[in-house]
């Protein structure tokens, strides 16, 4: 008997259109009502800010300040969390780090990967690998050839085209 349930309720939501620009609007209206309740999830920019700034807080760890003394500097220059947008606290601050450092880690394997890939190399490389032909390279004038070499070069590939083109 749940099993003729969840074949009535598959078939029943398979048939069931969305649509889109409704769906839009209403993800829309619910996200601003759940922000007029204070339930959306607030943004404060902390990783923006501190991002910038990690290296002179590495600095200032070598040099020897606690964590909690560069969260209260961050906090007194508006670095703030959460939903009540309280001070940076240095359990937040160290966990801000940690997903940037993170995120580097990530993005520098993805590059390495990418570099090690055959068909994503670099076109400069691929670029020099090209030559011409023996027959083409025979006819290619020096840089520094001048008109006569060059009309030269022409009439003597039209000689050894000629037998190419006379009519039979």
């Amino acid at each position: 008997m749940a099993q003729l349930a969840l074949l009535e309720l598959d078939s029943y939501v398979a048939e069931m259109p969305i649509d889109a620009k409704r769906l839009t609007k209403d993800c829309a209206k619910a996200q601003t009502d759940l922000a007029a309740n204070g339930n959306a999830h607030c943004r404060t920019g902390a990783t923006a800010i501190i991002e910038p700034v990690l290296p002179l807080i590495r600095d200032l760890r070598r040099q020897k300040h606690g964590w909690a003394a560069i969260a209260a500097a961050l906090g007194r220059q508006g670095v703030v969390q959460g939903v009540d947008r309280k001070p940076i606290t240095p359990r937040r601050l160290t966990a801000l780090i940690g997903a940037i450092e993170k995120r580097e880690r990530r993005r520098a394997e993805c590059q390495r990967g990418r570099s090690m890939r055959q068909d994503l190399a670099r076109h400069v490389e691929r670029a020099s690998g090209l030559a011409l032909s023996g027959d083409l390279a025979d006819m290619v004038p020096s840089p520094t050839a001048s008109e006569d070499d060059e009309e030269r070069i022409r009439r003597e590939a039209l000689e050894s085209l000629q037998t190419l083109l006379k009519k039979g």
